[in-house]
């Protein structure tokens, strides 16, 4: 089961405080769901931000005085997106 990581980086206009909170959604987003989920998840963080813009699997947010940024990256070790399932005959290729 293939997995995605939601980045989200937030940023305070008025003192300049950053963060950034990572979460790991299990099972990844089917194709045409990411920006549903990048907003579901900012949501949970930061519950009165408004989406500005999303392109690119990034979306933009803005809550109060935060300007927020959220992001969908492949899992370490899940395999990038659009890339084929590994074929079970080639992984007995070289079995003993």
């Amino acid at each position: 089961m293939s997995a995605s990581l939601v980045i989200i980086e937030s940023h305070d206009l008025d003192t300049g405080e950053r963060m950034r909170d990572v979460f790991e959604v299990t099972p990844a987003p089917e194709p045409g769901r990411e920006r549903a989920v990048l907003a579901e998840v900012v949501a949970g963080i930061h519950p009165g931000a408004i989406e500005r813009s999303y392109a690119d699997r990034v979306g933009t947010f803005r809550d109060g005085r935060r300007e927020i940024t959220a992001w969908l990256e492949a899992a370490e070790g899940a395999p990038p997106d659009g890339a084929p399932e590994p074929d079970p005959a080639q992984e007995r290729l070289f079995d003993a």
